[in-house]
């Protein structure tokens, strides 16, 4: 993660990062009025949103990946990024280059003027509508929450909202009903909706007065027959369900059983995009072997393979328990690499790994905002006393955590996406996928 947002030394990036002053600030009348300067780009091409506390940026990747099978010209908006800001956009699974980064945000900047005090993600997703303005869809990640997210600009062709959870319980309220109304609201009157979720968001979507066409995961579509396996965790189902013509054979590129849902709603949310499509489009059928070559960096990616090393952003207690469920499936005597952002309680995280994790190997970090590797030590001491618990360099870290997984499972670097940002930055761990990303190959080329 690049906290300052420079990754390339350009005027647009330059600017952006000035921009950290405004901080982070939910609403929609900054945006609105930047990209009406901008000639509202928002309205030209077709979007999709998905909002969602985890699984957000998976199934918007899965279903990009899937649109542009179909044919389409896709921009992939998503966020946060790892090492370079130009993560963030892919068009038809490639990453934009930072000169054309660069570029939209000297535009944005220009538009902006100074007196409009936007915020840096609201200056990213202004740029996001810039550069997709010319394709056929846009697929959209909300950044927080959903109701005041920049991304909610739009009169989306289909929503989709993930798995709901408590997270960011300051901004979005402090219980699972109060956080699922502010991520329903990426939704619009008559417009489907896609939920995986759907006993916590189908009341949320009535209680704000929205009556909209619901596909549920586990009704219109279930998730039969899970096998998972292989050095690579390799993740396979079938789909069943009164959405499809026929059964779906699939085979995931991210491994773990809640993979198998986000996917699944990604198929529903292609099949409405289908339905409301002006031409006709190949059916789920033709299309769902896209699945398999789905890039998604730092999550449940295997990096090595002797001794098996797996790096996941997981930050929050739900997505730290779909985590340890995946790591169980192959044992559960794991070397832990943990970094925590210091706005994050660690006890709740600490505990799910707790079962199925052998020791624990804490990083001294360079990055602001991380709980001290000392107390974090504290921390396991108290939640998982059974476990080693080791501090050092970066580099001890990772190189004893790897001697000793040779009689364990395997190594897992997890915890915060900050602190893989900084060690893939710094060349401590090396990402496969994100290389290829940036390296401007898509999926197909891989």
């Amino acid at each position: 993660m690049n906290q300052e947002l420079i990754s390339h030394d350009g005027p647009g990036h330059r600017w952006l990062a000035e921009r950290q002053v405004a901080g982070v600030k939910l609403g929609l009348e900054r945006v609105k009025n930047l990209l009406k300067r901008m000639g509202d780009p928002q309205d030209t091409p077709a979007v999709a949103i998905v909002a969602g506390t985890n699984g957000k940026g998976s199934t918007s990747a899965m279903l990009a990946a899937l649109c542009d099978e179909a044919g389409l010209q896709v921009g992939h908006f998503t966020s946060p990024h790892l090492v370079e800001t130009r993560e963030r956009y892919r068009v038809n699974g490639r990453c934009i280059s930072a000169e054309q980064l660069d570029a939209a945000l000297v535009h944005v900047r220009d538009c902006a003027g100074s007196d409009l005090a936007v915020t840096p993600f609201e200056v990213m997703a202004a740029a996001a509508y810039w550069l997709f303005r010319d394709l056929d869809l846009a697929v959209m990640e909300v950044g927080l929450g959903g109701r005041l997210d920049a991304t909610n600009v739009t009169d989306p062709i289909v929503a989709v909202i993930t798995q709901i959870a408590r997270d960011h319980t300051r901004v979005l309220g402090d219980t699972l009903a109060a956080i699922a109304q502010e991520k329903v609201a990426v939704a619009r009157q008559g417009r489907p909706v896609v939920m995986a979720h759907p006993t916590v968001t189908l009341a949320a979507l009535r209680r704000i007065g929205l009556t909209c066409p619901v596909r549920k995961v586990g009704k219109d579509v279930q998730v039969q027959d899970v096998r998972i396996g292989g050095a690579g965790l390799g993740t396979q189902a079938v789909l069943r369900g009164r959405a499809l013509s026929e059964p779906l054979q699939i085979e995931l590129s991210l491994p773990g059983r809640h993979q198998l849902n986000n996917a699944a709603a990604a198929v529903l949310a292609y099949q409405e995009i289908c339905a409301a499509w002006p031409k006709a489009w190949p059916d789920a059928v033709e299309v769902v072997w896209r699945l398999a070559e789905v890039p998604w960096p730092a999550r449940l990616e295997v990096i090595e393979t002797s001794p098996m090393m797996i790096v996941d952003g997981a930050h929050n207690t739900a997505g730290m328990r779909a985590l340890a469920e995946t790591m169980a499936e192959r044992g559960k005597r794991w070397q832990v690499v943990l970094s925590v952002r210091d706005n994050r309680d660690p006890e709740p995280l600490i505990r799910e790994l707790s079962a199925v994790s052998e020791g624990f190997w804490l990083p001294r970090m360079q990055a602001d905002r991380m709980w001290d590797p000392h107390k974090l030590a504290e921390v396991i001491d108290l939640c998982a006393p059974h476990a080693d618990v080791a501090v050092g360099s970066a580099q001890g870290c990772f190189e004893e955590a790897r001697r000793q997984a040779h009689r364990s499972c395997g190594v897992v670097v997890t915890g915060s996406l900050y602190g893989i940002g900084e060690w893939l930055g710094r060349g401590e761990i090396v990402s496969p996928r994100l290389r290829r990303w940036l390296d401007g190959q898509a999926p197909q080329d891989q």
